[in-house]
Formats: C-alpha cells, structure tokens, sequence
C-alpha cells in the first residue's frame, strides 16, 4: 500500500505529540511499507526557530514551514552522534554515504539518536534480506547488480526518489 506523504506526517504527529509542522515533502508519496517512527523538535543551522525532525523506518525528515525540506535515506547513515553545546544546546550529527546533516536544539535528542540507530540497523537488515533473496532468484546476480548500481546513483543524489523508483519497477518487471 503507498500511503500519501500527508497522512503518513499526520499519523506522526498523532503517535507523538500532537503538532505538526512535517507537511512539506520532498515527494508526495511514502516509501511502500513505510511507517512514522519518532518525531521531535529541532533547527537547522541559521534558523532561529525549530522546524520537525521526523524519522521513519526508511528515512530522517527535516521539515520547517517555507523551507526546503532535508530528506535523509537511512541506507547509507553510517554515524549518528549527539553532543552539547551552551548555545546550541543537543546538537545532533548524521553522517553518511551522501554527507553530513546536523541539526540544533533537539528536543529528547538521545532518545531520538537511539531510535535513529534502531532504524537504521533494522534498514540495514531489510537491505542484506532483499538482496539475499533476490540474489537466489533466476538471474537475481545481475539483478542484484543492477539494483545495487542504482541504488549507489540514488544515494549520490544522481537519480530523483522517482527515478530510482520507476528503474527499480522496469528491472524487477512491476
């Protein structure tokens, strides 16, 4: 089932605390099967007030009303730290295959750090499943490959959430 991003935000903001400032996306649709995780407050760096992080189970969400929204893949995420700061207060780092992100003044930030690394081991997880089983399919090697190729030029930002979507659709035949 793909849920509208909309419902996927509000569903969000009804698990966790009611707000909801996560309506902007960067696509209109959820991932098939994904499912809101956490929420918190946060800023970006030169913002003077807090915006959404919202984290699912295949991806970190940045969203502040009139700017653009950070959309964060968790494949890829190899480091999430959280450090303190007088004037910043909980920053927290996520580092990755396509960069670095940070954001300010987290509200409940070693919580969200930990649930953070829980997603992305459970990605990491559903990743080596779906490649084990596609790799044992009837030309699953090359398929693999394929995948793996696009899913690298997804990461590098190379190819749109849409684009990597209609390739992974053409190549596994949907």
């Amino acid at each position: 089932m793909i849920m509208d991003w909309e419902v996927l935000a509000d569903l969000a903001s009804d698990l966790f605390d009611g707000t909801n400032t996560v309506t902007q996306a960067a696509d209109t649709t959820a991932v098939p099967g994904e499912a809101p995780v956490w929420t918190t407050s946060a800023r970006a760096r030169q913002e003077w007030s807090n915006g959404r992080l919202a984290l699912t189970t295949h991806r970190l969400i940045y969203a502040k009303d009139g700017r653009p929204t950070t959309v964060v893949p968790l494949a890829g995420i190899t480091d999430v730290r959280v450090t303190r700061s007088r004037l910043t207060g909980n920053v927290l780092r996520i580092t990755g295959v396509g960069g670095a992100h940070s954001w300010e003044n987290v509200g409940e930030a070693d919580t969200f750090a930990a649930r953070l690394r829980e997603a992305v081991t459970a990605a990491d997880v559903r990743h080596a499943v779906e490649a084990a089983t596609l790799a044992r399919s009837p030309g699953g090697s090359a398929m693999l490959d394929e995948l793996e190729r696009l899913a690298l030029l997804h990461r590098h930002g190379a190819l749109t959430d849409e684009e990597f979507s209609q390739a992974k659709k053409r190549l596994v035949g949907g």
